[in-house]
């Protein structure tokens, strides 16, 4: 067996976690590069750990000459014309299951048909939730963190667009059930989520599903989740061993 060529899109806390626990592992990591770096031809595999514009930006050109690509960036996936375009080319697209469980059964039950519901409630830290386009009073009653508030209930791709750095979980519910016309995203500002919480819920005709995900923050990154990078690590072994590259021991869990 050899060695699989692995290199990352951004360089923030997700990848520097994700080396750190590769470095035990029988990989070759090329690098970290920036969106002024180039990607250099011969990678087995690309993990993108930047942001939903830089995967826009770099991914469909990896994929278009053949590399593989590990996206956990899915939010970008909410725009038709880029899913299309991702769709289209020479590698493989995984997309990483992130701060999110319970997709597999989601995925199960659309293949029994459309799905009836699909919908997601993220809570977190209000400070955690500020963003941009919100106004002054808004992001104050944030910033102090004595109330909760609903600050989305929408369809997922919108609440994807509107909160970047926190709900690429919506997207990936929806991809799940292949529902973005349906799927449902609801924010909610909550000062007593000192773990971040997920509740998905999805019914068709094979059954229903609802599960409850609790993460701790990430001390380094508090809008993001601490298992994400242990995510990224579970699925960079499991495409290794599917490969035939060296990999730890173990089953591959589909």
């Amino acid at each position: 067996m050899t060695r699989m060529r692995i290199g990352f899109i951004g360089d923030g806390n997700i990848t520097r976690t994700v080396r750190g626990e590769l470095a035990s592992r029988p990989y070759e990591v090329v690098g970290a590069f920036g969106r002024a770096d180039a990607i250099p031809d011969g990678l087995d595999l690309l993990v993108e750990a930047a942001t939903q514009s830089a995967a826009a930006e770099r991914v469909p050109g990896v994929l278009e000459r053949g590399t593989d690509v590990l996206l956990l960036s899915v939010g970008a996936l909410a725009d038709p014309g880029l899913r299309q375009r991702l769709a289209s080319g020479h590698g493989r697209l995984i997309v990483c299951t992130g701060a999110v469980g319970g997709l597999d059964q989601v995925r199960a039950l659309r293949v029994g048909g459309v799905l009836d519901r699909v919908s997601i409630e993220s809570r977190k830290l209000p400070a955690t939730l500020i963003q941009p386009w919100m106004d002054d009073a808004l992001r104050q009653r944030l910033a102090a963190g004595q109330e909760e508030i609903v600050l989305d209930d929408d369809l997922a791709t919108a609440v994807t667009r509107r909160f970047p750095a926190s709900a690429n979980v919506a997207a990936a519910v929806a991809l799940a059930a292949d529902a973005w016309d349906t799927a449902t995203a609801r924010v909610v500002a909550d000062p007593a989520a000192v773990r971040t919480r997920h509740t998905i819920h999805a019914a068709g005709e094979l059954g229903e599903v609802t599960v409850t995900v609790t993460n701790e923050p990430s001390p380094e990154r508090p809008r993001s989740s601490a298992v994400v990078a242990r995510a990224v690590v579970r699925a960079v072994d499991d495409y290794a061993r599917l490969r035939g590259f060296d990999a730890p021991v173990g089953p591959v869990v589909l």
